[in-house]
């Protein structure tokens, strides 16, 4: 018997009870004794009982079936899953264990290509410090050689050649090197050709010394005492070069001079701790110069020459165009003479090869019937010809104009 029976068959048997202790009741009247009624009651229990326990036990084996059936389901459901999550574990510890195995082919390239870089960088790093030290050995040696004002001129005049160079100046052609003035006394480093026989000069000047105990000065009045006797060496300079014949319009020099300084962190010092001295040799007709800045004067000047030949080759071409012109209407004029010349060479050629000659013609045969009439014989000559030949020229020939 179904759970679901037994359930409907005690719920009968319940409203059956209760129907009769209500009819019995009816009967007896509400106050008569219940003895039947507790009889049925008890019947009723006893056989509730029975249907509970049947209705529990039915109930308790379909539960157990039903769950057995849900637990195989659920079990065979689980298995699926365990075995999909199986294969994905098995697939991720597969990626696992490649990457795992890129990683350590990368660490050991990384671990191989570190070693070979830090023999490599030791490598470099010796040579560096060989480098370094060549390097303090030749700052020393130049620190040593520049400490001579005759070398550190010499130095000076070599770093201006190159600058000339670069601006594609020639020696002997664009400038002079330490050539004597004509008339005087002094030797200017450069004297520079300028157009229409005009000269610019130029000194080297490198005060140097005191510029070298500023940058090794350890304390701020060894370094206020060395730029001040470093600004005084420069206005120095200044005043000497402003003493010579450098600046001479009478004898074709520019109404102004260059002073060379070279090395671009000298003459950055020099405008950074007295912007006045620039201003002060410009008033004496000074021009301070770095490696850049002379560059680019060089560079401007070399402009103006090449602009002035050009204009001085353009004057003299076009001389040259107006003389050929001249000289193209004479040679029209004399070809226009031998062409009349010409014409009337032609004119009297024709005429003698015309009318003239005819006319020699007719009075020549005209001696020659003279002579034939008269029998006298010319050896060679066949009877007839002359007169034959008279006869055709008689009958070209036409009246003369």
């Amino acid at each position: 018997m179904d759970a679901a029976l037994i359930v409907i068959a005690i719920v009968a048997v319940v409203v059956a009870l209760a129907a009769l202790v209500v009819v019995q009741r009816d009967r007896r009247g509400p106050d008569a004794p219940s003895i039947e009624s507790d009889r049925l009651v008890s019947a009723l229990r006893g056989e509730i009982a029975t249907l509970q326990q049947q209705a529990l036990q039915q109930n308790s084996e379909q539960f157990l079936t039903l769950a057995e059936s849900h637990l195989r389901a659920e079990t065979g459901r689980g298995e699926e899953q365990l075995k999909a999550r199986q294969s994905e574990i098995d697939r991720s510890f597969r990626q696992i264990a490649e990457s795992l195995e890129s990683m350590t082919k990368f660490v050991r390239t990384v671990d191989a290509s570190r070693a070979e870089s830090i023999a490599k960088l030791g490598s470099v790093m010796e040579e560096s410090r060989r480098t370094t030290a060549a390097l303090g050995a030749t700052t020393a040696e130049l620190n040593r050689a520049l400490s001579g004002g005759q070398t550190r001129g010499q130095w000076g005049e070599r770093m201006a050649e190159d600058v000339l160079r670069i601006a594609g100046l020639l020696e002997g052609v664009n400038y002079r090197k330490n050539t004597q003035l004509a008339g005087g006394v002094t030797r200017p480093d450069f004297t520079f050709l300028l157009p229409q026989a005009r000269v610019l000069h130029m000194d080297v000047k490198f005060p140097l010394s005191a510029y070298m105990r500023f940058l090794e000065a350890e304390s701020d009045r060894e370094r206020d005492d060395a730029t001040k006797d470093f600004l005084g060496d420069v206005r120095a300079r200044i005043q000497e070069v402003t003493t010579r014949e450098y600046i001479d319009p009478t004898k074709d020099t520019l109404d102004y001079m260059l002073v060379f300084i070279p090395n671009e962190q000298v003459y950055g010092f020099i405008h950074e701790n007295d912007a006045t001295i620039a201003e002060e040799a410009l008033r004496k007709r000074v021009v301070l110069c770095s490696p850049l800045s002379l560059f680019a004067i060089l560079a401007v000047i070399r402009q103006s020459m090449e602009n002035f030949q050009l204009e001085q080759h353009a004057n003299e071409m076009l001389g040259a165009m107006g003389e050929f012109n001249k000289q193209w209407e004479n040679f029209k004029k004399s070809w226009d003479d031998v062409g009349k010349r010409i014409e009337q060479t032609q004119t009297a050629y024709e005429t003698m090869s015309g009318r003239r000659t005819r006319q020699l013609d007719r009075r020549l045969a005209a001696v020659e019937r003279l002579r034939l009439d008269a029998g006298i014989e010319v050896a060679g000559l066949v009877d007839g010809e002359i007169g034959a030949e008279s006869d055709l020229d008689d009958a070209d020939d036409t009246p003369p104009k």
